[in-house]
C-alpha cells in the first residue's frame, strides 16, 4: 500500500496545468503521503516527474491522452491512466491488517474535458477500471488557476473526486472471510465524493531547470473513514522535485 489518491492530485496538477504545446519535461521527485490505512508507516517515496504536451497527444504524469477536439477554450480527450492505489498486507505492521487480501493497482480508461477561461480552468473527467481489479468507476470535477509571477507560477486548485461503490468496496471493504481471518468487522463500502484543495508551485531556476513543489489535502468521506481498515479522517500529500524542460 504505497501511493494514495492525494498523490494523483498533486502529480496531475504538476503537469496538466502549466505545460505548453510541444513541451517535454522529465525529472524526479519525493513524496510524503499520509496513508489512510492502518499499520502503514512508510510515508516517503521517490517518483518520476513526466510531462509532454503535443498537438494531439499528451502525457501528464500518470495519464496519457489523445485529444480529438481542441480550440482556444476547449479540450476533449480520451485517456489511459494508471491508478497506483493498492494495499499489500505483507508491508503492513498491524497484525489484523496483515491477514487481509491484497488490493492491486489498475489501469483506467476514460475521457477528460477541460474548459479554459480568463478566470481559470474547469476539468471534468471519468474513467473505468480496464483491468477489472475493482471493476469501479472514478470521476473528477475540479477548478484550477495558474498565477504567473516572473519565474514563479502558483496553481491553486479545488475539486471533488468521485469513487463508485465497486471501487471503494474493493479498496476499503472487508469481506466475511477476511473478517473471520483477521478479527476486523465485516464492512461494505458505498460510493463517495472526496473534496480536496491543492497548491502547486513551479520556480524556473534556469531556462531549462524547474523546481516543483505541491501539496494536496483531502477530507475522507464517511464510506471510507468508517472502514475498519482506516484510522484517520483526512489525508495530506506533499511533493517536491526537479524537472528538466527540453
Amino acid at each position: 500500500m504505497n501511493i494514495k489518491k492525494n498523490l494523483l492530485i498533486v502529480a496531475a496538477l504538476f503537469s496538466a496545468s502549466s505545460a505548453m504545446a510541444g513541451e517535454f519535461s522529465l525529472g524526479a521527485g519525493a513524496v510524503y503521503n499520509e496513508s489512510a490505512y492502518k499499520g502503514y508507516n512508510e510515508n516517503v517515496l521517490a517518483i518520476p516527474l513526466i510531462s509532454y504536451e503535443g498537438d494531439n497527444f499528451y502525457v501528464r504524469q500518470f495519464t496519457a491522452g489523445w485529444t480529438f477536439w481542441k480550440d482556444s477554450k476547449n479540450e476533449l480527450s480520451l485517456t489511459a491512466s494508471w491508478m497506483p492505489l493498492h494495499f499489500d498486507p505483507d508491508d503492513n505492521d498491524d497484525h489484523a491488517m496483515a491477514q487481509l487480501d491484497e488490493r492491486k493497482a489498475s489501469a483506467m480508461l476514460g475521457g477528460a474535458y477541460y474548459r479554459h477561461e480568463k478566470w481559470g480552468s474547469m476539468k471534468f473527467a471519468v474513467a473505468a477500471d480496464a483491468m477489472d481489479e475493482s471493476g469501479g468507476v472514478v470521476g473528477e470535477i475540479s477548478y484550477f488557476k495558474p498565477i504567473r509571477m516572473d519565474k514563479l507560477t502558483l496553481i491553486p486548485s479545488v475539486g471533488v473526486l468521485y469513487y463508485d461503490e465497486s471501487f471503494n468496496d474493493y479498496y476499503y471493504g472487508v469481506s466475511g472471510k477476511e473478517s473471520r481471518r483477521s478479527g476486523l468487522d465485516q464492512y461494505t463500502a458505498g460510493d463517495s465524493w472526496n473534496p480536496y484543495v491543492a497548491l502547486v508551485a513551479k520556480y524556473q531556476l534556469t531556462d531549462n531547470l524547474i523546481l516543483n513543489a505541491s501539496a494536496a489535502y483531502t477530507v475522507l468521506p464517511d464510506d471510507v473513514k468508517n472502514s475498519p481498515m482506516i484510522d484517520r479522517q483526512d489525508s495530506l500529500a506533499l511533493m517536491t522535485g526537479l524537472s528538466w524542460r527540453f
